[in-house]
């Protein structure tokens, strides 16, 4: 889906209702040009609705990649972004998704998010400011940065539920997003002590020392950082570098052989640091939930010293780094430092926060003793494990031969219950008459298209033309 900025400002958060496949990946692209051409097309609603649907072969820039978890099929999740994208005014946005379950990486070929209901689409009020649009990344983790085109509308599949949510320039609140501190940062973060257990490591050797950890965030990693408990004039030159683990199955072993990890950031030697804060990057690697990342420190030469913190956190060594210089490309091996050891070395992750939106409710509240209106299409759409128009006929057509026997079963045993010796029997007209009635309920719910009841009602003419001798 593409929609238009209504003013400068920044893209926070995007809504969405889930399909029966779940994303793995939202994307956030920006219109290279002023308005993308689009092409109206029928919404395939119960309304009247007219969709805009982007054409094929508009270019889009790539802004922000984020891995999504936590969610649940057919269900409205709200996600803020960790990396709020900056909007101009009118400037058109796509909000797309990725799911690595499916075939095609622009999700054409499978329903990711689920289609909008009766009457909706971007005609009225929304009329030239929303349209439903594919973008072709190529893979399953598209550059940020990178330029992309879209699909054709025949490609595309149109209407889905999703919404943006964006907030002007200057606007101040809370943040949308949650940073959090890893690595060993003191608790509270970030406390140090005056400890230097750094003094005694012999970076004369190649030697690199690192913590590992996992993510509990999808986000971005932005920076490695640690405090230099004094102020060099030696020619010592220190390293900080930030190491992804990919991919990891369950029981191996992270930054061994079988779970490599891989050198994610720049790096670059500070010579003669000052006393205080010392921070490599300010990056943005994207790390999503339970990934593996490690952050590293190394001196070309013996002699550091960096403040401890208050707790104490396991760190590890591998070969590299120190006299060695550059950092190793890959950690395939590791072994404990020292149990003792409490190196204040930190970084923080911004991540995206993901909120479950409990469905709306009607005027009537929709509670446990509902109107019809919203009884008849919970138990229709409740037979639809994916919303579509065509099921949803076909559930509501089910639903109404089985409530035209129920109560012709009901009228039959009350009749001979209060009336004994009666010979009442609730079939025949008493039947059709039941079963039209439900078709004309079910029609003005909008759970079956106008149509069927002219088609059924039609055919009892027919019938009961037939029954009586007399056709038209």
């Amino acid at each position: 889906m593409t929609v238009q900025a209504p003013f400068a400002g920044q893209l926070t958060s995007a809504t969405f209702t889930t399909g029966s496949v779940l994303a793995t990946t939202i994307l956030i692209s920006t219109f290279s040009g002023t308005t993308p051409a689009s092409t109206n097309e029928n919404c395939n609603t119960n309304g009247a609705a007219t969709c805009q649907s982007t054409n094929g072969g508009q270019t889009f820039v790539l802004q922000d990649a984020e891995s999504l978890s936590g969610l649940a099929p057919q269900t409205s999740f709200q996600v803020s972004l960790a990396n709020p994208v900056t909007v101009t005014a009118n400037q058109w946005v796509a909000v797309t998704f990725i799911s690595s379950s499916c075939s095609s990486s622009n999700g054409v070929s499978c329903q990711i998010n689920i289609f909008c209901g009766t009457g909706c689409g971007s005609s009225g009020a929304q009329s030239g400011l929303v349209q439903s649009t594919c973008i072709k990344f190529g893979s399953s983790s598209p550059t940020t940065g990178a330029s992309f085109t879209t699909a054709t509308p025949a490609n595309c599949v149109i209407d889905n539920v999703v919404g943006a949510t964006f907030q002007s320039s200057g606007t101040t609140g809370q943040s949308v997003s949650v940073t959090q501190c890893y690595g060993n940062c003191g608790s509270p973060a970030i406390t140090l002590a005056n400890t230097n257990s750094t003094h005694t490591v012999n970076f004369n050797q190649s030697i690199t020392l690192f913590y590992e950890f996992q993510s509990n965030l999808n986000g971005f990693f932005i920076n490695v950082t640690t405090n230099v408990a004094k102020a060099y004039s030696n020619g010592i030159g220190v390293i900080e570098a930030i190491y992804v683990v990919p991919s990891c199955p369950v029981g191996q072993t992270p930054f061994s052989t079988t779970c490599p990890g891989f050198l994610a950031s720049g790096w670059n030697v500070v010579g003669n640091p000052g006393k205080g804060r010392l921070t490599n990057g300010n990056f943005l690697i994207p790390v999503s939930n339970g990934e593996w990342l490690g952050i590293t420190i190394t001196a070309t030469m013996s002699g550091l010293d960096l403040n401890d913190t208050n707790t104490n956190v396991a760190i590890f060594q591998t070969s590299g780094g120190g006299c060695a210089c550059p950092p190793p490309p890959t950690i395939t091996a590791s072994s404990q430092f020292s149990a003792a050891s409490k190196i204040g070395l930190w970084g923080f992750i911004r991540g995206n926060v993901i909120q479950n939106i409990p469905p709306p409710t009607t005027a009537g509240g929709c509670q446990s003793f509902a109107g019809i209106d919203c009884l008849f299409p919970a138990i229709v759409n409740s037979f639809c494990t994916t919303f579509t128009q065509s099921c949803q006929t076909s559930s509501a057509l089910f639903w109404v031969v089985i409530l035209s026997i129920f109560a012709m079963f009901v009228l039959q045993f009350g009749a001979a219950r209060l009336i004994p010796g009666s010979k009442f029997i609730a079939g025949g007209e008493i039947f059709i008459f039941l079963f039209v009635t439900f078709i004309l309920m079910f029609s003005g719910l909008g759970l079956l298209p106008i149509w069927i009841p002219v088609l059924i009602i039609f055919i009892v003419a027919l019938m009961m033309g037939k029954h009586t001798g007399r056709y038209l």
